[in-house]
């Protein structure tokens, strides 16, 4: 799946700053701007493929229709139960939630705390550059444990291959050593 621009418009800065940090968790979307005010987000939202908009924001009916006759998928945060065929996001749901109807499909990056210390150990040693060989040299295994540790890493990771791997570990900490930061 491609990933698809997102902007989030919320009258409170921080809260929507605050779900677009949530939201770049999902590798089907990315967060492109934030807005505090319908006309930005009308302004950010013609240029993205998805807008989440605080339905309390003065004007937000009129935009969420604006942007809906451009091909933008709109979805309303708030608790509001109305009749009409908009997309509603109650505030007591789950960012998943927010993100699904964002995004059809979406699913969460795994997390490195489904790994265990020995594949977080490797993964580091990976992520620092050496090889499987060397990997299996320092830890005083064979290479082809290894190997058997980094499929299994790729698989709670989600992801096809090493250099995946290594940039869902680089995203988490910033350096090579994360691994000891996390367990």
């Amino acid at each position: 799946m491609n990933a698809r621009t997102v902007v989030v418009a919320h009258r409170e800065v921080m809260v929507a700053e605050g779900i677009a940090a949530a939201l770049g968790a999902y590798p089907a979307i990315v967060p492109t701007a934030v807005a505090t005010t319908a006309e930005e987000a009308q302004s950010e939202g013609a240029r993205a493929d998805a807008v989440a908009l605080d339905q309390r924001l003065s004007g937000a009916e009129m935009v969420a229709a604006r942007l809906r006759r451009q091909g933008v998928r709109v979805v309303l945060i708030g608790n509001g139960h109305h009749d009409d065929e908009q997309i509603r996001i109650s505030t007591r749901s789950s960012v998943a939630a927010l993100a699904a109807a964002l995004v059809p499909g979406a699913e969460r990056r795994a997390s490195l705390r489904s790994l265990t210390p020995r594949q977080h150990e490797i993964l580091s040693l990976v992520a620092g550059g050496l090889p499987a060989k060397r990997v299996a040299r320092q830890l005083g295994i064979s290479q082809k444990t290894v190997e058997h540790h980094k499929a299994r890493i790729f698989a709670k990771l989600k992801v096809a291959n090493q250099t995946e791997a290594v940039s869902v570990a680089m995203g988490a900490g910033g350096s090579p050593t994360w691994s000891r930061s996390i367990i």
